[in-house]
């Protein structure tokens, strides 16, 4: 998809080349949104808008940490749009926003939901302001984490219940359940990697220090977005936790499965030591002992049964069998 360039013309928004830019900029709110950071477009936005080459060079190659970097002529953010197509999946995509005067660039790879819902308030009329552009950019990314993050927490959820329920002689089967514990527990370090540090950015923001941003009331704006990012990283933290404390829950139940386990099968060897003993002292070869007398063979046996009873009696009073 090339780029596209939308500008805010009276009360329609109109969509032009991007090499019209020049023409175009300072009279009316533009956005320049880019779905191929590698496009010879970008280079001619770069030259336009005088973008530094750092941060140039940022936008092609990805894989940045969130950030706000400050130069001459504008300001550079990286921030991160997540979409869940389907449970257990998680797709990146990474934002680069460069903010000069009345006119935003967005570079990223491919196309995401967030850029479309926000083009299609531009166009309405909703955002008539480089402020408030960003704005939405933003909220809109931040709001669509929530989803993301729930259907983490639907998945714990599943989890524990599956776990809880196997904690009895079918433990075993609940080590598929396990792995995708670990795997869920690594999956939210890694969304929190991801969004811990846009606090940042938005801190700056909150403060106004981006002079082309510094319209009355707009602080407000960004601080709500702020505060959505506060949620979002503290449900991360909570289901970390309840990962950790089901993986901790899960442990424990097998622990205790193996000491039941190995608490039966040492009464049953104690049962079977002491028949050993009675039946090895009426094998000992000495000459006083009648081999052949039935009435002592029927007084072993019931020697010995006596004493199997006895013990298991014992055992399973004292809760070990």
């Amino acid at each position: 998809m090339p780029a596209r360039l939308l500008v805010k013309q009276h009360s329609a928004v109109v969509d032009r080349p991007a090499d019209q830019l020049s023409e175009l900029r300072g009279e009316h709110p533009c956005w320049l949104d880019i779905s191929n950071p590698q496009s010879e477009e970008f280079d001619l936005v770069a030259k336009e808008l005088e973008l530094h080459p750092l941060a140039v060079e940022d936008a092609r190659h990805g894989h940045q940490r969130p950030k706000i970097d400050q130069y001459e002529t504008h300001y550079f953010i990286v921030f991160y749009a997540l979409e869940a197509p389907s449970p257990g999946v998680v797709d990146y995509h990474e934002v680069s926003i460069f903010v000069a005067h009345n006119a935003i660039v967005t570079v990223h790879e491919g196309d995401f939901s967030a850029r479309r819902l926000v083009e299609k308030r531009f166009v309405e009329g909703h955002l008539p302001t480089s402020g408030l552009l960003l704005h939405a950019l933003l909220d809109t990314m931040v709001d669509q984490y929530f989803e993301v993050v729930d259907q983490f927490g639907e998945r714990i959820e599943l989890l524990e219940q599956f776990v809880a329920e196997e904690t009895g002689p079918n433990l075993h089967r609940a080590h598929a359940p396990l792995r995708e514990l670990f795997l869920v527990k690594r999956e939210l370090l890694q969304l929190r990697k991801t969004i811990a540090p846009e606090r940042d950015v938005l801190q700056v923001l909150v403060r106004g220090d981006i002079r082309e941003l510094r319209e009355p009331g707009k602080r407000a704006y960004f601080q709500d977005v702020y505060d959505h990012i506060l949620r979002v990283t503290d449900e991360i933290d909570t289901f970390r936790e309840l990962t950790s404390n089901v993986i901790d829950a899960y442990l424990a139940a097998a622990s205790n499965r193996l000491n039941e386990v190995m608490k039966v099968l040492t009464s049953i060897a104690t049962v079977l030591l002491v028949l050993t003993v009675v039946t090895g002292f009426f094998g000992q070869n000495w000459s006083f002992i009648p081999y052949g007398s039935l009435p002592l063979f029927w007084i072993s046996m019931g020697v010995t049964g006596l004493i199997a009873v006895a013990l298991v009696t014992y055992f399973h009073r004292r809760g070990w069998l």
